[in-house]
Formats: structure tokens, sequence, C-alpha cells
């Protein structure tokens, strides 16, 4: 014979609660005291109740036809140096902007806090937080690498964008820096381009956890000695170092997020890409008058993803710092640009 599935009616006649209050305590609702959690959970398991998958599917094609309504608000945490100091390049504004339209979708609103608000403590965050009852945190790229923010996170649900937080250590939503960097290589190479020079701060490689340069090098290491330049990474770019590296190495084309550069070379003579190619692994980084080859980082789509996975840690009642954290990577796309060119061959082999 069959055995019945345990359901939440059964754990709730065994609670004599509500079948409702066993879903909330099942989900760590908020509005279910800890230790009602706790009770319910351990009839649960003394009954081994196992969710319906093919339920829980039901519940979420449900919601998903379902025009959405207001659930609440989700916090858009800075931390700055000044108020709009999170938003320094585009890639962070189109992670905000994605985030915002997907939240939307889901019957959310994003509201932006700075935690360096003149008086604000993290004791402070918390209690606006906790009065506007938002559950649910998304923490903007810190203004540097290895940077800590000290919340009483266990109330709740993170995630974040890139390497640069070093604590606490939460889900992780961000480019595919590496892929990014090898995808602009292959199509540099496609076109005959041999000799590929990357200039970038090591500041920038840092914040990207030097995926930039090991996507570069884990390539360069197979090319021909004469192909091969070294990277021109110092902590500050400035145009007498970038071109005296220019001069001495001759790239015949330059892979950089830094698209100051490709004026820097137009004003020292240099015509692209006649005279020498120019592509980005970083397109959303500047904005800029000009057609530039590279990797479009799809920051918009990450902005997406990064609300998909907080909502359904709150919907999952995962709250605090997760001890196993995920890396979500986003794919790029390679974008045509009027930057490079294809190469004679023979010429450059």
């Amino acid at each position: 014979m069959e055995l019945r599935r345990i359901t939440v009616r059964d754990i709730a006649k065994r609670a004599g609660v509500h079948f409702t209050t066993v879903s909330r305590a099942l989900a760590k609702h908020p509005s279910i005291p800890t230790r009602t959690c706790e009770r319910i959970r351990k009839i649960a398991d003394e009954l081994k109740y196992v969710p319906d998958p093919m339920l829980s599917a039901l519940t979420s094609y449900r919601t998903r036809l379902a025009t959405p309504t207001f659930h609440g608000n989700i916090a858009w945490l800075t931390n700055g140096f000044s108020r709009g100091g999170w938003n320094s390049c585009g890639t962070f504004d189109l992670h905000f902007k994605g985030a915002t339209g997907r939240a939307q979708e889901l019957g959310y609103q994003l509201e932006e806090f700075w935690l360096r608000e003149p008086g604000m403590t993290s004791r402070r965050i918390v209690e606006i937080l906790t009065a506007r009852n938002i559950r649910g945190v998304i923490l903007s790229p810190q203004p540097r690498a290895k940077m800590r923010v000290r919340l009483d996170w266990d109330r709740f649900a993170a995630v974040t964008f890139g390497f640069t937080l070093a604590w606490p250590n939460l889900h992780v939503v961000t480019s595919n820096c590496f892929q990014s960097m090898q995808q602009v290589v292959r199509h540099l190479r496609a076109l005959g381009y041999r000799r590929l020079g990357l200039a970038l701060t090591a500041i920038s490689n840092e914040r990207v956890n030097h995926a930039w340069s090991g996507g570069f090098l884990s390539l360069q290491h197979e090319w021909p000695r004469n192909q091969k330049i070294p990277l021109h990474m110092p902590r500050t770019l400035t145009e007498k170092g970038f071109m005296k590296w220019v001069k001495d190495q001759r790239p015949d084309a330059i892979i950089s997020q830094e698209l100051g550069l490709l004026e820097v070379l137009q004003q020292n003579g240099y015509r692209v890409p006649e005279d020498m190619g120019f592509a980005t692994q970083s397109l959303t980084s500047y904005v800029h008058t000009r057609r530039i080859a590279g990797v479009d980082e799809n920051a918009t789509e990450a902005g997406a993803v990064a609300v998909n996975l907080l909502v359904g840690m709150m919907h999952r009642g995962e709250w605090g710092i997760p001890q196993l954290t995920q890396n979500i990577l986003i794919k790029g796309s390679w974008q045509e640009g009027d930057t490079v060119a294809r190469q004679n061959l023979l010429a450059s082999s």
C-alpha cells in the first residue's frame, strides 16, 4: 500500500495552528516568532514532511501568470564615499536599472539607502530597514576592493555584485570577466591581430578578482614569444607611461576598459583602426561617442538576475550569511565596432 504524503495540514493539526501558519513558519516568515518556527519545523521533521515539488511548481506557475501586486520594498544599499559615489561607471548604473525593472515586475520597489549618511550607524540602518519591514537587501558594488560592511545580517536576505566585498560573504551576481576577456582576445586573433596589449590599472583588475589579467594570460601563454607583450598594469594610468609602453612594445591592438586611452592614441598621432586596433572587455564602463568593438557585459540582465535570486531567497526564508555562497556569472556578448579591422594574416604572422 502506498503511504499518504504528509501535508502542511497534518503538521498544523499536530501543532494546533492554522495551515497557513505552518507554511509561513517553514519559510521562516518574519511575522512568525522564531520559537514557533522552530517548534513547527521540529514537528515537520518528526512527521518526515517533504514539500511536494509538483505543488511548488504549480504555485510558481500561478504566481508568474498573476498580475503583480505590491509586496514591499527592497533595499539598495550603497557605500560610496559620497551619496552618488557608488554609481561610478555605466556598468553599475545598468545593474541598478535592471534590478529596478525586475523588482517592479515582481511587485517590489527598490529603495536606496546610503550607509555613509551623516549620523548613520550599522545599528541605525537596521532600525530603519526593520521599521519599514524591509527584509531584502542588494549591496551595490563597493568603492574599492576588500571592503567590509557590518550589519546584523541575520535579519536579512542579501546579495551583492562583483568581488569588492570582503565581508560578509554573500551570494554574488557578476559579469564573467574572465570569459569576457577571452572573448575579446579570440575575436582580435580571428581578425588577424597578433601583438595584443592589455592596458588597465592594478586597482581595476583587483576589483574583478584579477579575472581580466587571468583571462588574457590564459591565452597569451600559447602564443609565439615574438607576439607576447608584457601587461601595462600600473596603479594609476598616465598618458606618459601608457605612450612609453605603446612605443616600446608596438602592439597592433590594445584591449582596455579605459576608453579614454583611445583619445590618447589619437592625440599622439595613431589612427584607429588603421594603425592600431582597440577593443574593450567592458563596453558598459563608459558612455562614448564612437562605436567601439568589445564585449557588452549585459549588466542590465545582471541586475535583474540579482533580484530574482534575492526574491527567491526571501520566499524560502533564507536569512543571514549563507554557509555556502553562490557566484552567478553573466556571459557577455561580442559587439562589432569600427575600432578594429581585419588584418593581413600573412603580413602579421
